[in-house]
């Protein structure tokens, strides 16, 4: 057998190790794994994308275009019916119209002159694609890649879709969503069709909106009789009618309409000689403005009530969102398309809600205003103001709505306490610090809040009195207790419609939903929304103003009757949350909450002011409705006549003349709730050695121990009926057995209005 050297064949390994070749091939290896990893990384990414892109574009094909050429074209007013309150059946109350200067012109109508240069100009191929010109497509798609939006390749169609739509977001996602609309627009209508909608949709400088209306302002006569240089001049505006507005630039048009008279004899629209006239035509050229309505008849406008604009609005908001199109463009097809609306509207009551509303006192406080939302606990909105004044428009503005304020006081019955008792954190009974939080600091250093009161109760409050007396370190100790800020935060977007408050102002800020101080605030219609779980077990309903809607042809679009709720609380928290807010207005002495109560009626509920007494509210239920009241100025300053009052009074009226012709019933309550008996000096359940006691309620998993006798005496058994939950709120009873002494709590009494109190 031969020998081998082994440490001469390492030492020749080690040489060659260290040589250049071996160094560049090294690198070579590790370059080109790397390059192989970038090229995968690069593939499963472009094929994770174009799944993505696959996907988004499935979803566009699958819902509707949005588009009605033939509503348009008939310009069709649409219908608002709402319900006999007798027969229940549906009965028009009104119609929308339109008041926009577009006046419909058929395509035979039209001269070929305005057609013919419209194509030549701006889609040359019309006739030809699909709805897309893919090359200009394309082209546009890599310019907008590269951040150029100045070249459009939109299409005829395109141009048309843009207009009925209004999305005019400069993305690839807005593209894409533009091409399949083409796409489908093309299908579903002729060329001819979606043409005469062209020339009678877009915008041809000014406020005309379609060739007669530009027709009539520029020449003073019908499309009909325009020669060819005149419809070269009306087709040059569209493209920017800013820029090419004949009144405004004349210099502009002239050049505009001589190019486009150029292409139309390029593409054998007109022949030379119809050119060389037109031409002619075109140096000798005048535009007046004949717009002037001085002679015009003026039709009085219907003024409509406020429920009415309300549901305008809120149909145009759900218009846009299911259609993927700007809220003008939805308000466009409200009032052009032959919609017909099933309005939620309670008509008596809507009457009776604007005629209280006018009788606001501001004998001390002029300028005062008001908003007000009457809401069924199914988030049906029944009667709705927003304002003390006549309304002496459409669609103005609404205190109820667009207003966003602070809530003030009201905001605590939302989150703060029922998160605690819903999490078992507190209930009926516990003792809640009333003390400043050491991450609550003023500018001077003292830590807050600070009471309405003036100062802070040692030993803490019990959760029942903390309510009643409106205490604002309780709250914002309970803020802390839930998780802090961030929490309430979520509770409040995410299960009870908050839709104004902010994250960088309310997220993290205790003053939010402890004193209502939002940064975003919030609307007299979310807050009435907010408050309905007291009464509907727990749960968050959004408000909405119709039932449903239709197109022309009778297709339900939106349909709110069987609307979703959250379950934002437990029906038990729903439960205590309601008494506890109904002792508040029944026993109130430290805040205006007793002002609102309506006699033979079991009414909860709670006040807010803000700062100054800049904002004043009362927001509450019956067992039939919420209602929220708020009172205060466009301009914000102190209420000075009847300051916190005003808004629980209000609240007294309206609810009152609403429950008038109801039949009595009380609120629904779990039957998972008890009712017993407390100590009110400890918060325990009482025993015979308690001296002063209350009756509370609570969850069956979340009752306080007993007081305990100071001579060492046992503690009582606790025992519960369950009777079946009902319409009439019957609540089981504990009955406490200490020493053979069976006790039952009694039921809350009546309380008389306190003197005129003052709340912080």
């Amino acid at each position: 057998m031969r020998k081998t050297d082994i440490s001469r064949y390492k030492a020749k390994q080690k040489d060659s190790e260290s040589s250049p070749l071996f160094y560049v091939k090294g690198v070579g290896m590790f370059a080109l794994k790397a390059l192989l990893t970038a090229l995968l990384v690069i593939f499963v990414a472009g094929v994770l994308v174009c799944f993505n892109v696959l996907f988004y574009i499935l979803g566009l094909a699958a819902e509707p275009s949005g588009i009605d050429l033939n509503a348009r074209s008939l310009s069709l007013s649409s219908s608002v019916y709402v319900k006999n309150p007798d027969t229940g059946e549906f009965y028009e109350y009104s119609t929308l119209y339109g008041t926009e200067n577009r006046i419909w012109v058929d395509f035979d109508r039209m001269p070929k002159a305005i057609k013919d240069a419209i194509v030549a100009i701006e889609d040359r191929r019309f006739y030809q694609h699909n709805g897309v010109d893919w090359m200009r497509t394309a082209s546009a798609v890599l310019n907008l890649a590269g951040g150029d939006d100045s070249y459009g390749g939109s299409t005829l169609t395109q141009q048309l879709i843009k207009n009925l739509t209004e999305d005019d977001e400069v993305s690839i996602n807005r593209k894409i969503r533009e091409i399949v609309r083409a796409l489908k627009v093309e299908k579903e209508y002729s060329k001819d069709e979606i043409l005469e909608a062209y020339l009678n949709v877009v915008n041809f400088g000014g406020t005309c909106q379609g060739v007669e209306a530009a027709a009539q302002r520029y020449f003073g006569k019908s499309i009909s009789e325009c020669s060819i240089v005149e419809c070269a001049s009306i087709a040059g505006i569209t493209q920017n009618p800013s820029l090419w507005d004949p009144l405004i630039y004349p210099e502009n048009n002239y050049k505009r309409r001589n190019i486009i008279l150029k292409e139309m004899v390029d593409q054998g629209y007109i022949t030379e000689a119809e050119y060389k006239q037109a031409r002619a035509d075109s140096e000798t050229l005048t535009f007046h403005d004949h717009s002037s309505d001085e002679d015009a008849v003026q039709t009085p406008i219907q003024i409509q009530n406020w429920y009415h604009d309300q549901v305008v609005f809120d149909l145009a908001d759900d218009l846009a969102e299911y259609y993927s199109i700007s809220r003008d463009a939805a308000i466009d097809k409200i009032y052009t398309e032959g919609l017909k609306i099933y309005c939620a509207m309670d008509i008596e009551a809507q009457k009776m809600i604007e005629e209280e509303a006018l009788k606001l006192d501001d004998s001390y406080d002029e300028g005062l205003q008001i908003g007000m939302t009457l809401m069924g606990f199914d988030g049906r909105v029944i009667a709705t103001v927003g304002s003390s004044q006549e309304k002496a428009g459409n669609l103005v503005f609404d205190r109820a709505t667009m207003s966003t304020l602070q809530p003030g006081s009201s905001i605590k019955p939302v989150v703060a306490y029922p998160y605690a008792v819903n999490k078992n954190l507190l209930h009926w009974s516990s003792i809640v610090t009333d003390q400043p939080l050491d991450e609550w600091v003023y500018p001077d250093g003292t830590h807050g809040p600070n009471n309405w009161y003036g100062y802070y109760h040692e030993n803490g409050l019990l959760l029942v009195d903390a309510i009643e007396w409106s205490s604002n370190a309780t709250a914002a100790q309970t803020i802390k207790l839930i998780g802090g800020p961030q929490v309430a935060y979520n509770q409040a977007k995410n299960c009870l419609g908050f839709e104004h408050i902010t994250e960088d102002g309310d997220q993290y800020a205790y003053a939010s939903f402890s004193l209502g101080g939002m940064n975003g605030g919030t609307t007299v219609r979310e807050m009435a929304a907010a408050y309905a779980y007291i009464g509907n077990g727990g749960r968050y309903y959004k408000p909405y103003t119709y039932y449903y809607v239709t197109d022309r042809n009778d297709n339900v679009i939106i349909d709110n009757r069987d609307p979703i709720s959250i379950q934002a609380y437990s029906k038990e928290t729903a439960t205590i949350m309601n008494r506890l807010l109904h002792y508040n207005v029944n026993n109130c002495y430290h805040t205006s909450a007793a002002w609102a109560n309506v006699y033979g009626w079991e009414i909860a509920g709670k006040t807010g002011t803000t700062d100054g007494d800049t904002n004043s509210w009362f927001c509450g239920a019956s067992p039939y409705a919420t209602l929220a009241v708020w009172t205060g100025f466009d301009e914000p300053q102190r209420i000075s006549g009847y300051g916190t009052t005003l808004a629980a009074k209000t609240f007294s009226s309206v609810m009152s003349k609403y429950l008038e012709d109801k039949d009595y019933k009380e609120f629904t309550l779990s039957s998972n709730v008890v009712e017993a008996e407390y100590c009110t000096y400890t918060g325990r359940l009482a025993t015979s050695i308690c001296t002063d006691t209350e009756t509370g309620y609570y969850s069956e998993d979340n009752i306080p121990p007993s007081c305990h006798s100071h001579a060492g005496g046992g503690v009582g058994e606790v025992e519960t009926t369950s009777p079946e939950e009902t319409s009439t709120g019957t609540i089981p009873t504990i009955i406490i057995d200490v020493n053979g002494d069976n006790t039952t709590a009694p039921t809350l009494p009546d309380a008389s209005l306190p003197p005129e109190p003052t709340e912080g």
